[in-house]
């Protein structure tokens, strides 16, 4: 396996993460269009199965709950920037997915919330909203994400894109490859022609999703680790996304969890306050000059 090469830069400074840096990269990281990866945790003395066998356990390992909540550091850094934030985790199971960042005292200064049919901002700093439907987001972003797609992403995942659910019986529509280290790596593409790569240690437990242009100018790349265990699930206590573009790298996303309970009751209200001033995706990427 190739590896991916990571570009130098200065040394940013460090402070608290303003409120419309780290939505719009998160947003970016999740929807933004984008090599093979090699991966830096260690393999097992697993004794090597059937490259099906070897897909349908990596899906056996994936995380199996209703609900999710954790508290988070974010971690944002940029050319030059580097920026950090408390928050907290929400997700119920195939139906919401909730971020409240709090840098203050506890005070939520923004929520992101993604359900299956929309992208939800709110950015109680400068009292404007974001609503965008994916079908809206499909015209303006390269990746065909849908709900179940990105949550995947945050619940360490394979994930075929466009499709809610994946099986073993969906494995033909994978490459396979193993390394000497007894990595494996599942790739396919979408119907735009992105590709996406997933590998995927020898304990069967996914370490990485990539997912790039086949011009390999731009790419995600979302990394899992420190894996622990929760209710004897093992899952990742650290995830970093980061986006490439033009072979540099535009900046990255660390989401550090703490505290994560599964199955136990949580609220996911979302309420947009009244006088908020509606603002698009497209108009925020180019006041900050990020598209």
């Amino acid at each position: 396996m190739r590896t991916v090469k990571i570009f130098e830069r200065k040394p940013p400074d460090s402070r608290i993460l303003p409120l419309s840096s780290i939505w719009v990269v998160c947003i970016i990281c999740l929807l933004s269009g984008c090599k093979s990866l090699k991966t830096a945790e260690s393999s097992s003395n697993a004794i090597l199965k059937t490259e099906e066998a070897f897909f349908s356990s990596v899906i056996d390992n994936s995380l199996r709950f209703n609900t999710l909540s954790a508290r988070l550091k974010l971690e944002l850094t940029t050319p030059g920037k580097e920026l950090s934030s408390r928050a907290t985790l929400k997700m119920r199971n195939n139906e919401v997915i909730q971020i409240s960042v709090q840098p203050f005292l506890g005070i939520e200064a923004f929520k992101i919330e993604l359900t299956g049919d929309s992208v939800k901002i709110i950015d109680r700093f400068n009292k404007r909203y974001i609503l965008e439907s994916y079908d809206n987001l499909k015209g303006k972003t390269a990746v065909d994400f849908n709900f179940n797609n990105l949550q995947a992403l945050f619940t360490n995942k394979i994930f075929l894109p466009g499709h809610n659910e994946l099986t073993t019986k969906q494995f033909s529509n994978f490459r396979y490859a193993r390394d000497s280290e007894r990595k494996a790596e599942f790739m396919t593409e979408d119907a735009t022609g992105l590709i996406y790569r997933f590998v995927a240690d020898g304990s069967e437990k996914l370490l990485s999703t990539v997912i790039e242009q086949n011009t390999e100018k731009n790419m995600l790349k979302w990394l899992y680790d420190d894996f622990q265990n929760i209710d004897n699930q093992k899952f990742p206590m650290k995830m970093t996304a980061s986006l490439t573009g033009d072979e540099e790298e535009h900046g990255s996303v660390t989401l550090l969890l703490s505290d994560p309970e599964l199955n136990k009751p949580i609220t996911t209200d979302f309420k947009i306050p009244s006088g908020y001033e509606r603002v698009t995706l497209s108009q925020i990427l180019k006041m900050l000059e990020l598209k």
